[in-house]
């Protein structure tokens, strides 16, 4: 029977035999078996010499029995403590020693028993019959459910051989079972608050843990969009998780992948500080923290994605990109940490730039070959390494060489599965957090390429992977340029920006002043609906998806029943794959993610108010 608890401070646990709940039950017993390991081991040589000891009084007390009752301490009782004893050094002893403990009591009390039922009448070894009791109880280490077993299953065994073998007189038997029956009342009283006061310290101590963690957990202040993010991937994982691999390696991987853009955006904005710093300087500076922002948001989007690979459910964006950009940028951003290791990083290009952009993912290309430039500055200690690409027929070979420390030759197959690294330090592929390639595998995959290396140990390695070549420069599109044409068009919108984060709303507020005739904020979902009733003529709304009262979705819907008109952007700090299509489910015309980018939101804006 459970107890019926309905706050979260009590234990939950069976109040006969104390057991939790089947887990955390399993939890305490393993706690509890190495906690009693050493005395239960000192209690059974005690009690070993012990019963060996008193051997002396039947010489003394029952000289006519002596040999009788020597054969049952050193041929039955002893050998058994000694059994057990033995038997608490092997593996096995940890399923089975509550059995084993209480047949040794059961053992040792019989053998006392036994002895008592040669002269009943005389109370010279009932003594050592209460000890057994007490030995039980409290001093090998059973608990109170195997306890309470032993010590009426001995008091049975003494009133059977006292009844039928012996028919001692009933004065003894009702003098007897008093003490006895008290013995046991009072051993299991005290074992069971004992057990109880264990199991409390136990669970409150598992508490303690929990909230370590949870405090552990908040102290990381990461920002709000991090967190939300997190949050999402968390749960993400968790429905589309068949795997436990991927627990161990994804904290691991997620600090290794922001750690780099973070620590560019930081040490720019360190070298900012510096007196004297030209103009020229800080807008260079400026556009590294830019570039470094963007590519830690673009590294949690990838690190939300690495459960949804074993899912199958990663998505592809297939845009224009611009593998010389692409390359110049990895070249410019690795090139430091390179020249800090005392590397010389070279970058080698094959095309013109009017020929250097096809149609991919850039987001997933960025990630492959930074992965590549960074895993290859991380494992080569001296010389150079050079990465690029070359034309091949209807494909784009990429490369990265380096003069580091190689790969052995039945390990390099290996190093693309998931969650297998090449170990540095003892030259062996383990269990670990070596998600870095199997991504870069499975995204290459997706892209309809192909990645593979070749290396020689001690004398370094060379990656490839290819991409197919389609060109597409005539279908670029200058975000830049229609932002510029958005502003100078000054179209003099009725703008509604419905958003509970006042910095959010502040800055939302600024980028559309230029284009608007006049703004209105609101700060929950109820209070754009209502300003939506009241002004017919609002010709954009900015709706964030997250707001108090009533939800930017839930919003959309209620204003569609009496504004079908009206352009409808729904802006998010989620930014998760789905997110689009529940927005325009929900009424909304387009979709934005937080960080909001100006020439993204305008070129958004154009698409709706161009011809105006």
């Amino acid at each position: 029977m459970n107890s019926k608890n309905q706050s979260t401070e009590e234990m939950i646990y069976n109040k006969i035999t104390l057991s939790f709940p089947k887990e955390k039950e399993l939890l305490y017993r393993k706690e509890y078996f190495n906690d009693s390991l050493l005395q239960l081991r000192v209690a059974l040589i005690i009690l070993a010499i012990l019963y060996g000891l008193f051997g002396f009084l039947d010489f003394q007390i029952f000289p006519e029995y002596a040999n009788t009752f020597l054969k049952i301490r050193f041929l039955v009782v002893i050998p058994t403590i000694l059994i057990v004893l033995i038997a608490s050094f092997t593996k096995l002893f940890k399923k089975y020693w509550q059995p084993l403990l209480l047949i040794c009591a059961i053992i040792g009390g019989t053998g006392i028993s036994v002895m008592t039922m040669f002269e009943p009448e005389n109370y010279s070894y009932y003594a050592g019959l209460m000890l057994i009791f007490s030995a039980g109880y409290f001093f090998i280490k059973l608990r109170y459910f195997y306890a309470s077993i032993s010590g009426w299953s001995t008091l049975l065994i003494f009133n059977i051989l006292a009844i039928f073998f012996v028919e001692a007189p009933i004065i003894v038997l009702i003098t007897n079972n008093f003490f006895f029956i008290s013995a046991n009342l009072i051993g299991m009283f005290a074992s069971y608050n004992i057990e109880l006061q264990k199991r409390r310290n136990f669970y409150l101590k598992q508490k303690i843990d929990i909230e370590k963690l949870t405090i552990q957990k908040l102290n990381k202040n990461l920002e709000k969009t991090v967190e939300e993010r997190t949050k999402q991937f968390v749960i993400a994982k968790e429905n589309a998780e068949k795997s436990d691999k991927l627990k161990s390696a994804f904290l691991a991987n997620m600090s290794h992948e922001i750690r780099t853009p973070m620590n560019g955006i930081l040490g720019f904005s360190s070298l900012l500080q510096e007196p004297h710093l030209s103009g020229e300087k800080q807008q260079q500076y400026l556009q590294i923290i830019e570039k470094s922002g963007k590519r830690m948001l673009n590294i949690i989007n990838d690190i939300i994605d690495i459960s949804k690979i074993e899912a199958g459910l990663i998505n592809v964006s297939l845009k224009n990109l611009d593998i010389n950009k692409q390359v110049d940028y990895i070249y410019s951003f690795f090139k430091i940490e390179a020249e800090s290791k005392g590397l010389q990083l070279s970058l080698v290009k094959s095309l013109a730039d009017s020929e250097a952009i096809i149609i991919s993912d850039p987001d997933k290309f960025s990630a492959i070959l930074s992965n590549l430039v960074k895993n290859a500055i991380k494992y080569t200690s001296e010389g150079s390494i050079e990465f690029g690409y070359h034309k091949k027929g209807n494909s784009i070979e990429f490369f990265v060489s380096d003069t580091g420390i190689g790969i052995p030759k039945d390990k390099q197959d290996v190093i693309f599965e998931r969650f297998i690294q090449a170990d540095i330090s003892d030259k062996m592929a383990r269990q670990g957090a070596g998600l870095g390639l199997s991504i870069s595998k499975a995204f290459i995959k997706m892209l309809e390429g192909n990645i593979w290396v070749e290396s020689i140990e001690d004398k370094g390695s060379t990656f490839y992977f290819s991409l197919p070549y389609t060109n597409k420069t005539s279908n670029l599109i200058s975000e830049k340029n229609e932002a510029d044409k958005l502003i100078n068009q000054n179209l003099a919108l009725k703008i509604l920006i419905a958003e509970d984060d006042e910095i959010s709303s502040s800055l939302l507020s600024i980028l559309v002043k230029n284009i608007s005739r006049e703004i209105i904020t609101t700060v929950s979902g109820k209070d754009t609906v209502d300003i939506c009733r009241q002004n017919a003529d609002i010709d954009l709304i900015l709706m964030d998806i997250q707001m108090p009262n009533l939800n930017g979705l839930e919003g959309t819907k209620q204003i569609r029943k009496f504004n079908k008109n009206v352009i409808i952007i729904a802006q998010t700090a989620f930014g998760l794959s789905g997110d689009k299509e529940k927005s325009m489910k929900a009424g909304c015309n387009d979709y934005i993610s937080k960080p909001i980018n100006k020439d993204n939101l305008f070129s958004l804006i154009q698409k709706y108010f161009k011809n105006n």
